[in-house]
């Protein structure tokens, strides 16, 4: 055999034990591979292990690696962050991460947060993102949670993001598509109405021989037309000692005014705007403000009979306000959100307690119509990467279903949880105990829910809105005149866009 001849056969031996070697090899990496699949470890931060879901972190993961961080949540004066602040304890024996609950009123808020994101300061590293005010103006002063949330290496959102309904996710956590993930659904407040149970038991059967029906709050019977009826009766039939209001409204110049109307104007079939995906994901500038219509002048007209009803507080009070006054006995009907049902239940500070009912909204012309004032919890981008990361270790745990549980059975909380699987076992196990539960949940039902518009220029449509309704209230401004203002302010808005 020739040299050339053995060389090749050499050498195509060194090929084939190349290459079955690398078939070894590789077939080696792969289980290699599979043998370093991430295992999940629960962390219960000082609790017992719960059904509702409890947070998970790759195996070994350094929960204090943040340790010494102190992180400013501004957040909303609610109830959700009040009892949260409570809880917050756990979060920092586990992480050695303080975290300071930063109240504040709703105006307060909104403008701290504009300071905030105009002078990137880095003052707050935790926001607070109202979908209509937060979200809409400043996404892009807010972190795109996808990188943690896709980061392998890091604890996850307990149950996915899937785990939350979709209609809150998008209003709260994207804006226009689902590009960048801008926060994690924090609470989900919702329009109802209070009313004083013991008033409508004790007076009903009189009302019905006076108007004609037996008047029953969250019926389908139950309209707007009739809600100013009853009211009426209320008024020139009741005590004052025993009532003193017979409704009230949030009609302030505040952003109070504005979402109460609106549960009104939807009633009637109205919405502000034609443009897909203007209440959900949202949209930049929509098309044209569409209230030039019969739904919106029967809106003002309902609106401004209720506020008529009681001149002395007409405009005086914000959705603050209001839940104090009817928590002193005063007031036998209400439109406010859902978090006061703990404050109106209190058993030491509230004359009300156990005398309240809870429904969904007067009916319209179309249905009733209760709006939705859920917010996310976002990470402010213009912090250090290290308080970034402790962010984020703090919203997977406020958020898990645990602290959410943890807070709606608490007796000064009460706000619904966000979680699907949540509502379910509420709706299961604890309907009874809390009244107002299957009340808020019809309301967040397809049917009853109403999402207002989420466009980048919310803020000023509501200001506009406002201005407008305020001049109706106290200056006797005509519908007309009004639809017509609203109109052409919202256009030399957008026309200097």
């Amino acid at each position: 055999m020739g040299i050339k001849k053995v060389r090749i056969i050499i050498l195509a031996g060194v090929i084939l034990g190349i290459t079955v070697c690398s078939l070894i090899k590789g077939k080696a990496c792969e289980e290699e591979k599979a043998d370093q699949t991430i295992v999940m470890e629960e962390q219960l931060f000082g609790g017992k292990k719960n059904v509702f879901g409890n947070v998970r972190a790759p195996k070994g993961f350094d929960w204090r690696q943040c340790e010494g961080v102190t992180l400013d949540f501004a957040v909303e004066n609610n109830l959700n962050a009040d009892v949260l602040s409570k809880e917050c304890d756990r979060f920092t024996e586990v992480t050695g991460i303080k975290v300071r609950i930063r109240n504040m009123d709703f105006d307060t808020l909104s403008e701290r947060i504009n300071m905030e994101f105009i002078s990137q300061a880095g003052v707050y590293d935790l926001i607070y993102v109202d979908p209509y005010r937060a979200l809409v103006r400043f996404s892009d002063s807010l972190e795109d949670l996808n990188r943690y949330e896709q980061d392998e290496s890091l604890p996850h959102i307990v149950k996915g993001l899937e785990s939350f309904s979709t209609e809150q996710v998008e209003i709260c956590s994207y804006f226009k598509d689902k590009d960048a993930l801008y926060a994690i659904p924090f609470d989900s407040t919702t329009m109802i109405l209070y009313y004083r149970k013991d008033i409508f038991d004790k007076y009903g059967d009189k009302m019905k021989q006076a108007l004609g029906y037996y008047p029953v709050p969250g019926s389908s019977e139950f309209t707007w037309e009739r809600y100013i009826e009853v009211a009426k009766w209320m008024a020139e039939n009741i005590p004052e000692e025993e009532i003193k209001y017979p409704t009230i409204t949030m009609s302030a110049q505040h952003s109070s005014l504005f979402v109460e109307f609106s549960n009104i104007f939807n009633a009637y079939g109205g919405e502000y705007f034609l443009d897909q995906n203007n209440d959900r994901l949202g949209i930049d500038t929509p098309k044209s403000l569409v209230i030039g219509s019969k739904e919106f002048q029967k809106a003002l007209n309902i609106y401004k009979q209720i506020a008529d009803l009681t001149p002395e507080i007409k405009g005086k009070l914000n959705w603050t306000q209001s839940a104090e006054l009817f928590k002193k006995g005063q007031v036998a009907m209400m439109v406010n959100w859902d978090e006061n049902v703990a404050s109106v239940e209190d058993q030491l500070d509230s004359k009300v307690k156990g005398n309240v009912g809870y429904a969904i909204l007067p009916y319209g012309d179309e249905r009733s119509s209760n709006i939705y004032g859920g917010s996310g919890i976002g990470i402010n981008r213009f912090i250090s990467e290290k308080k970034k990361l402790a962010s984020w270790l703090f919203i997977v745990w406020c958020t898990s279903p645990q602290v959410q549980m943890d807070t709606f059975l608490e007796k000064e909380g009460g706000n619904m949880p966000t979680r699907i699987s949540l509502q379910q076992l509420i709706i299961a196990e604890y309907m009874a105990q809390l009244p107002q539960a299957r009340t808020v949940l019809n309301a967040q039902s397809p049917s009853h829910v109403y999402y207002r518009p989420k466009v980048r220029q919310s803020y000023e449509l509501e200001t506009i809105v406002i201005r407008n309704l305020t001049e109706m209230l106290e200056e006797e401004k005509d519908t007309t005149k009004v639809m017509e203002d609203i109109i052409k302010e919202w256009n030399e808005i957008v026309e200097l866009k």
